[in-house]
């Protein structure tokens, strides 16, 4: 069974990793928002004007394109394509 992370998208093979996963998200505020790749896990920076947010999104890192709705500066579906 798969576990996802209803903050950022991330799925887990075990439950353990999940609650690993989710203590990164409670350990306080971000310097900066952004979206957690799901090509390569690493942080896109996202600006202010993209709190509100409906599109594609590249990750600087490995290139990947993800497509993202983003409320709020919030990410409420995030998935690779």
């Amino acid at each position: 069974m798969r576990y996802k992370c209803v903050t950022c998208g991330i799925e887990f093979g075990n439950i353990e990793e999940l609650a690993a996963h989710k203590r990164q998200h409670q350990a306080g505020p971000q310097s900066s928002p952004g979206v957690t790749c799901l090509g390569c896990g690493k942080s896109i920076p996202l600006e202010p004007s993209r709190a509100n947010y409906s599109g594609p999104l590249a990750c600087p890192d490995c290139g990947r394109t993800m497509t993202v709705v983003i409320e709020d500066g919030e990410v409420c579906v995030a998935r690779l394509g």
